[in-house]
């Protein structure tokens, strides 16, 4: 088929109503030898990916092939990405995941032992998060990690995932979202860790690294996505996460370069 072609069975998939293009797109998976399979939960675009006896929600449409290999293949690879899955031992520990999406890194982290917040100001993803990793209860924290507290002009690319406090080419709408400091959250930390930070705030990581100045030295480890994703320029965060955490004894243990992810571990604690 040509790209062309491809496009357009796309659109016409995507336009479908949801109950539609869940049955329309389970039939092509089994056509197809995909063994994932979706189904409508809400009008609004919730829907459950199902993979044998795993399941997961979701409310973008194209993003179900992320589990066509199964929802801890996906979950696992996501940590592997991040560098989480070589830290030891985590059971015990706290995951505080800053661009949550839909909650996979809460279900790794339960998985391993660990307790979950998350902050997800997508309202669609922050359902969610809620339904994978609370059971319904709205624990989804639906604001913007900051370096101030202050209302803040939040820019939706939600499905390309690419939503940011920073204005974007792929930006389809915007809303004003409450913007707190991580010092100011409330969060209890682990006494013996570890404490972990996953940061992936679309080119806001600096940012947010500055409101938690009080919360940096009780982390053992902080996974950041750094990548091409800051402001209408699509700068990169390297450079500017590096100069806020190699001073605090932070230092890079492991990097995944394609999306320019880095695990810092804590050299004072770990």
């Amino acid at each position: 088929m040509s790209k062309a072609l491809k496009r357009a069975e796309r659109r016409f998939i995507n336009g479908l109503p949801l109950e539609r293009y869940c049955k329309l797109t389970n039939t092509m998976n089994g056509m197809r030898g995909r063994p994932h399979r979706l189904e409508a939960l809400r009008e609004d675009g919730l829907h459950k990916v199902s993979h044998g006896d795993e399941s997961i929600v979701i409310c973008r449409r194209s993003r179900h092939r992320l589990y066509k290999n199964g929802i801890k293949a996906r979950t696992d690879r996501l940590a592997d990405e991040y560098g989480l899955s070589s830290i030891p031992a985590p059971e015990g520990g706290v995951l505080i995941d800053c661009g949550a999406n839909v909650g996979e890194l809460g279900i790794w982290a339960r998985a391993n032992g660990l307790t979950y917040h998350a902050f997800e100001p997508e309202p669609l993803e922050a359902d969610c998060v809620d339904i994978n990793n609370f059971d319904g209860s709205p624990r989804t924290r639906r604001q913007a990690l900051w370096h101030q507290t202050e209302t803040l002009t939040f820019y939706s690319a939600p499905d390309s995932a690419d939503s940011s406090a920073f204005e974007s080419r792929r930006a389809t709408t915007s809303w004003n979202v409450e913007a707190v400091r991580l010092d100011d959250t409330g969060i209890t930390l682990s006494e013996e860790g570890p404490n972990i930070l996953k940061l992936e705030a679309e080119g806001a990581e600096p940012e947010i690294l500055d409101g938690a100045t009080a919360t940096l030295p009780k982390l053992h480890y902080i996974a950041v996505d750094c990548g091409y994703e800051r402001g209408p320029e699509q700068r990169h965060t390297f450079i500017d996460v590096c100069d806020r955490l190699l001073p605090l004894g932070f230092r890079p243990i492991k990097a995944e370069l394609r999306r320019i992810t880095i695990l810092f571990e804590n050299t004072g604690l770990v």
